[in-house]
């Protein structure tokens, strides 16, 4: 039976060939981290501090991070760790700040997300704070204050979508979708996304192949220019995925609010 998971690790669906009945809409995690590293590129920054909350989230971000930093030539000046639920980084910040990088890259979910993002402030740090797309949702700008403001981000573009230029492909579906979901559950955020593509991409499936679970498969596999809330989807035998960087964009926070990065 086919099965389209809303997680993001890119090993729920490669190899492919191991992986023939199972697809996932997420963006993966070296997407996400591919363009985090261009960008750091881009603007110089190229020694970076990195933590991580140590369990799957984190720990498959700094693998993917650390692969990505090397490629791009960035050296990674410190590499810390802390827990879930642990309640002060404040030891793991000091010795990146000895470290003394150009920017720091934290990668977790509220809440850790948000106690680190106050102790970096408390410390006085002053480089770039870049977070993970874990923090796409309006829970880690409330829980870590003002101390959220200047934090940047790659996810994908519903934060962003009235920003977005009229000739995105995405922005009309993702203002529908927007509306819709604020109207009835409150601030937007992109995991509700993901959800919403799997289910609209098994149903186009369904209408196309029956209830033939060989047949379903095949159609999912077969999903060409399938416009969704995270990206644009094009499977394939070979990308149970079907995204591209098209799916990812750099965010900061500002006044507590989404802007686009420039």
């Amino acid at each position: 039976m086919p099965l389209v998971s809303c997680a993001a690790a890119i090993k729920i669906v490669e190899p492919a060939a191991e992986r023939k009945w199972v697809f996932k809409t997420p963006q993966s995690d070296f997407l996400i981290v591919g363009v985090l590293v261009d960008y750091l590129k881009s603007k110089g920054l190229t020694k970076v501090g990195w933590l991580n909350v140590d369990y799957a989230f984190g720990q498959l971000g700094w693998i993917e991070f650390e692969k990505a930093a090397q490629k791009a030539g960035l050296t990674i000046v410190a590499n810390e760790k802390f827990g879930q639920k642990d309640v002060d980084m404040t030891a793991q910040l000091t010795r990146v700040k000895a470290a003394n990088p150009q920017a720091v890259v934290i990668w977790s979910i509220p809440p850790s997300a948000s106690v680190a993002t106050k102790n970096f402030a408390d410390l006085g740090l002053k480089m770039p704070l870049f977070q993970s797309h874990g923090v796409g949702n309006k829970t880690f700008i409330n829980l870590a204050g003002p101390a959220s403001n200047g934090v940047t981000f790659p996810a994908g573009k519903l934060l962003v979508a009235e920003q977005l230029p009229d000739g995105d492909v995405q922005k009309p579906v993702l203002l529908a979708y927007a509306r819709e979901f604020e109207a009835k559950y409150g601030p937007r955020n992109t995991f509700g996304g993901h959800a919403w593509d799997a289910v609209q991409i098994v149903v186009k499936a369904l209408e196309k192949a029956g209830t033939d679970r060989a047949g379903v498969r095949a159609a999912i596999e077969g999903t060409r220019n399938f416009v969704g809330i995270t990206g644009v989807f094009d499977f394939s035998a070979s990308d149970h995925n079907g995204l591209d960087r098209r799916a990812v964009t750099m965010i900061q926070i500002v006044d507590g609010q989404w802007r686009q990065a420039k």
